[in-house]
């Protein structure tokens, strides 16, 4: 008599379960937006703050890093146990290529850009440690379903949902006074000068001898947004008051830095972008914007990619702690000017496209490039305004 192996009832099904919650948990990583340093939970930067006796600002640069790893530490383990699941071969081996390839992926949906190579190796290792996390708790699924739950609560929890009210309000505010005093603001580069000074005077006296920290970064918000782009607002998960945005743009449109009302944009979006990211994502996405350019657009552009790091530089130097954000504070007080915040980029190569970017400059790596970064650098580092004190 011929015998026949049947499934066991129930069996086919729980197959699905793992490769479903992969499935659910790539497309989290793919639309909600990544845990920022500003928009992380104020209680589990308080507890990293005490446990680990950082400042602030490290603090909660830890706290993203950490919140950014669970949930590509999620994604290796569920791979893991997805392809366990089928019973293939050398399923662990499977594994560990497919999570690399999953965890850029992810980050390339995002993002909106395809990831820089020290984005791409953040994404790699941390998805490896989660199928090498998997592979040590394969014996035990009821441990490794807990520590998905706990682990994905947590990066659930971090993720950014927006600034604070408190910030918002602040921004918001400083924002309406520098509209209502539109008509003070001289048009060109004096214009961005005296913007500038408008903006952090008023936040400087409604927040009088409280810490600086906070009111610049609203003052920088609200600039980013006038000045910049409202797009921004939109990033920090806020909506504008559309009723002022002609009065906005008619005031953005008569801004320029060095005689470019293009510069003054970059400027103030890059720096509104570092308030709600970290430094080096903030840097990334101005890289990323240049890269698109040279792909069939106006082209790539050192000299705006001059602005889009002096903006990230006058965020870091603005808000990274008491004693520089003080600093920052006199400077502008005693009169803005701009070759204090950025130098003049006007012989920077621009209009370059991306065939020509490869060819003459060898791409984002190649040797010219890197000479041209490195005198971009160089020329900040004399931007007084910049400085960390």
């Amino acid at each position: 008599m011929n015998k026949t192996t049947a499934s066991k009832p129930g069996t086919s099904g729980r197959t699905y379960i793992w490769p479903g919650l992969l499935l659910l948990w790539f497309v989290i990583l793919c639309i909600v937006p990544d845990p920022r340093p500003f928009g992380a939970p104020d209680s589990i930067v308080e507890s990293v703050r005490e446990l680990l006796n950082l400042s602030d600002q490290i603090a909660r640069t830890f706290t993203t890093i950490a919140l950014r790893t669970a949930g590509l530490v999620i994604l290796g383990i569920l791979l893991l146990r997805s392809i366990e699941s089928t019973k293939l071969r050398a399923s662990r081996l499977v594994a560990l290529l497919l999570a690399p390839v999953l965890a850029v992926s992810a980050q390339w949906i995002n993002y909106t850009y395809f990831p820089i190579l020290q984005q791409i190796l953040f994404g790699a290792v941390s998805a490896l440690s989660g199928v090498l996390l998997g592979i040590s708790l394969r014996r035990n699924i009821a441990a490794t379903a807990a520590l998905v739950i706990l682990i994905g609560g947590l990066f659930t929890w971090g993720t950014s949902s927006g600034i604070s009210n408190e910030l918002f309000e602040s921004a918001q505010a400083i924002g309406q006074h520098v509209l209502e005093h539109a008509d003070e603001i001289p048009p060109g580069d004096a214009g961005f000068e005296k913007t500038m000074e408008v903006a952090f005077n008023f936040a400087i006296d409604r927040a009088q001898k409280s810490d600086p920290v906070l009111p610049h970064r609203a003052a920088i918000l609200a600039l980013s947004t006038i000045l910049g782009e409202e797009k921004v607002a939109k990033a920090a998960k806020r909506e504008i008051d559309l009723s002022r945005l002609p009065e906005a743009e008619k005031l953005r449109r008569h801004i320029t830095l060095y005689n470019r009302n293009d510069l003054a944009r970059h400027f103030w979006v890059s720096a509104g972008l570092a308030v709600l990211s970290s430094e080096g994502q903030s840097m990334t996405i101005g890289i990323a914007k240049e890269m698109m350019d040279s792909a069939g657009g106006s082209g790539f552009s050192f000299a705006d990619l001059t602005a889009d790091r002096a903006g990230t530089l006058f965020t870091l130097a603005a808000t990274r702690d008491k004693k520089s954000a003080y600093t920052l504070r006199s400077r502008i007080q005693n009169g803005v000017k701009i070759p204090d915040f950025i130098p003049n980029p006007a012989d920077l190569p621009e209009g370059i496209q991306n065939d020509q970017f490869q060819e003459e400059y060898g791409g984002l790596g190649g040797e010219e490039t890197k000479k041209i970064v490195e005198e971009i650098r160089h020329r900040l580092k004399k931007c007084e305004g910049l400085q960390l004190n």
